[in-house]
């Protein structure tokens, strides 16, 4: 989906900071059982919508995210390969680059860790980001946001995003599972 680009300057420069490693920890999802829904409030949502379906996440891909207790989430009818990306980590397609959308004119990517996320949502060819992280204050808090490698589920309680290029925040509420 070239319309999305997630890896803005802010995402790269905070996974920087938390987690500096290059080792690969992949826990790959071999079932592609994910499921949840993500309930959205605020004024975005008479642009990007009420909710996000989900349709593939991976756990643990610190190739993608920097993070070992990571997530990325994809929507209903996409789906991201175990293949790791070509693209350097500062490239704005980096982590798109491994993802197969069905439809290149709407769509999501999160990729999200417990103190920090980062969002594209693309509604008719029309691309909005968001982001926010808890742990330096140089951005906007990201609220409740909880991942149990265990039981495979990840919980937004009233998270909060903001639009980068308007200041909106946009509020996630949903559980999500692989």
């Amino acid at each position: 989906m070239k319309t999305i680009q997630i890896m803005p300057a802010l995402f790269v420069i905070t996974m920087t900071m938390i987690n500096c490693s290059t080792e690969s920890n992949n826990e790959t999802n071999e079932e592609k059982n994910a499921k949840g829904i993500i309930n959205l409030s605020s004024d975005d949502t008479s642009a990007v919508g009420t909710s996000l379906e989900v349709g593939d996440i991976e756990y643990g891909r610190v190739d993608l995210t920097g993070l070992e207790d990571s997530i990325v989430i994809v929507p209903k009818g996409a789906t991201i390969s175990e293949d790791s990306p070509t693209l350097s980590p500062g490239d704005p397609g980096y982590v798109e680059s491994i993802i197969d959308f069905q439809d290149s004119e709407n769509g999501f990517i999160i990729v999200a860790g417990e103190e920090v996320i980062s969002m594209t949502i693309v509604v008719d060819g029309v691309q909005r980001q968001y982001g926010c992280e808890s742990n330096f204050g140089t951005f906007t808090v990201c609220g409740e946001i909880s991942i149990d490698k265990n039981s495979r589920e990840a919980v937004f309680t009233d998270t909060t995003v903001l639009n980068i290029d308007t200041g909106t925040i946009l509020t996630m509420n949903g559980t999500v599972q692989w």
